[in-house]
């Protein structure tokens, strides 16, 4: 991973998009994020992955101004996003479920949004209305757990704020839905390009969306970069037991199949050519891992390991 905090100032300060340098937010029992340097390409759409409780709700309220770092700095555009009123009327963030909007119409909901974001589009929240099937007299208490996450996709995308976060944007709906979700989210971002940052758990049906990945493990930035480097080093071995047993106890190994006298192995690093080479010369087969896959298998990894650290 590229050591953000070893870019030079005039390269960082050149962006105008999101800015985390040393960021700290932790609460009790040590959860949060920590030490956090993170630099987001604007105009683009990045995804955000870990494992439940792993920090990435904290890092987008914080990205948002909604939440105070306890060190660290939060930049958009180079201004601090807790001290402008206008840099946070560019960003809108959407979080898994809004308490403050219970009793209140969606129509009240999104007149509200329309006085918060100058770029709101009604247009725009009216289509999504129809195609959702919402009615903007029913008040979001009264939703379906899918109906409030549609309530929340309507008003990011009509926000259209310059800096959008989606906090697990697509809980609770069908995949008729998602892919609708997912169609619009392109279609309006190649006319209005700007900067997205959703989390998800649904990787296989939504990494075509994602220029970029951030892995957040255990509060702290695991990855940063295009997405198709994130699962370009990961690789399948299958082989025979007696080839392959020595690799069971590989740091890299994240997943181990016996199938009789054979292995599959699943390793996070065979980036190596000539470790590659090495391995298919003795007959060895490799196939590459899915980013789905490489996520459970990284994650059932980490909960493993923050069990054994939690029994010594």
């Amino acid at each position: 991973m590229t050591d953000l905090r070893e870019e030079s100032s005039e390269d960082v300060h050149s962006t105008t998009g999101m800015e985390l340098f040393r960021v700290s937010r932790v609460f009790r029992g040590g959860q949060g994020v920590h030490d956090v340097s993170l630099v987001l390409k604007s105009q683009a759409i990045h995804g955000m992955i870990g494992a439940n409780g792993s920090g990435k709700s904290t890092l987008l309220a914080l990205m948002a101004g909604q939440q105070f770092p306890d060190s660290g700095q939060v930049l958009y555009g180079g201004i601090p996003v807790h001290e402008h009123a206008h840099t946070l009327s560019n960003i809108c963030l959407v979080k898994t479920h809004e308490r403050s909007w219970e009793n209140y119409t969606l129509k009240q909901i999104f007149s509200f949004a329309a006085l918060l974001y100058p770029n709101w589009d009604a247009g725009l929240a009216g289509e999504l209305m129809d195609k959702f099937q919402l009615n903007a007299k029913k008040k979001y208490k009264q939703l379906s757990r899918g109906g409030q996450s549609m309530a929340g996709i309507i008003k990011g995308m009509a926000s259209r704020a310059p800096l959008t976060l989606l906090d697990e944007p697509v809980i609770g709906l069908d995949a008729s839905m998602r892919e609708i979700f997912y169609k619009a989210l392109l279609a309006d971002y190649s006319m209005f390009p700007r900067t997205f940052v959703m989390t998800t758990h649904l990787i296989d049906e939504s990494e075509n969306l994602f220029e970029y990945m951030t892995y957040i493990k255990k509060g702290n930035v695991a990855y940063h970069g295009p997405v198709e480097d994130l699962s370009a080093k990961a690789s399948y071995l299958t082989g025979t037991s007696s080839l392959l047993e020595e690799l069971t106890k590989d740091k890299r190994t994240l997943h181990v199949e016996r199938l009789g006298g054979r292995l599959l192995l699943a390793l996070e690093d065979l980036s190596d050519p000539s470790e590659r080479k090495h391995w298919l010369d003795k007959g060895v087969e490799l196939s590459p891992i899915s980013l789905q896959k490489l996520f459970v298998y990284m994650t059932q990894r980490d909960a493993a390991n923050n069990e054994r650290e939690g029994n010594r």
